[in-house]
């Protein structure tokens, strides 16, 4: 019954080579699609053009990370406050780094007729808010991506006890939600960092 013919074979090598083989593949069009969508997502802008590199580099290493966690029955790294604390304050430090180099700090930090405890009390609330991101960040991320994965997994215990077998589609539903999760979640971080970026 479960015999492998040679036309079976000969299809799925066919198919393979649309996919993997030739220069315009069906796989090569797909993922160019994408980055190209991505970079029309965060916008390209001529004062800071690595903005977007590195916000779509993010979004692709977050929700590697989200789908590669979930799907090989481990963990979702990005549920881990010490990666995503290390990974926000990483992302952080390059949006303060550019935003120190850049003019506009020296702008900030010389305007002419502002007393000095006016420039004093604005650079304190600029301090503040710019050491509160990393946190915030990390707290954003790693809260979501933790309640989404602790609300499918009650919908799986919660299904398996009352359904028993026939919860297959809801479990799918659960999984998609999930996916749903991670892709919105990665979305808002790396558009959060092409904000900070751009400020």
């Amino acid at each position: 019954m479960n015999q492998v013919y040679f036309l079976d074979i000969f299809m799925f090598v066919f198919v393979l080579q649309f996919l993997f083989y030739f220069k315009e593949s069906m796989l090569n069009t797909l993922v160019k699609k994408f980055l190209n969508s991505l970079v029309g997502v965060f916008s390209y802008t001529n004062t800071l053009p690595l903005s977007s590199v590195i916000s779509i580099f993010t979004f692709i290493v977050l929700l590697t990370c989200c789908f590669g966690g979930y799907f090989t029955y481990s963990f979702c790294p990005c549920g881990k406050v010490e990666f995503t604390f290390v990974y926000a304050a990483g992302a952080w430090l390059s949006t303060l780094l550019t935003f120190i180099s850049s003019e506009k700090f020296s702008v900030y930090m010389s305007k002419p007729g502002d007393t000095y405890l006016k420039t004093l009390s604005m650079l304190l609330i600029e301090i503040v808010s710019e050491f509160s991101r990393p946190l915030a960040l990390t707290v954003r991320l790693t809260v979501n991506i933790t309640v989404g994965h602790l609300v499918s997994m009650m919908l799986y215990q919660g299904l398996e006890l009352s359904m028993g077998d026939q919860y297959i589609w809801l479990s799918i539903l659960a999984i998609m939600m999930e996916c749903f999760v991670f892709f919105i979640q990665s979305y808002i971080f790396s558009r959060l960092i092409f904000l900070y970026l751009n400020e």
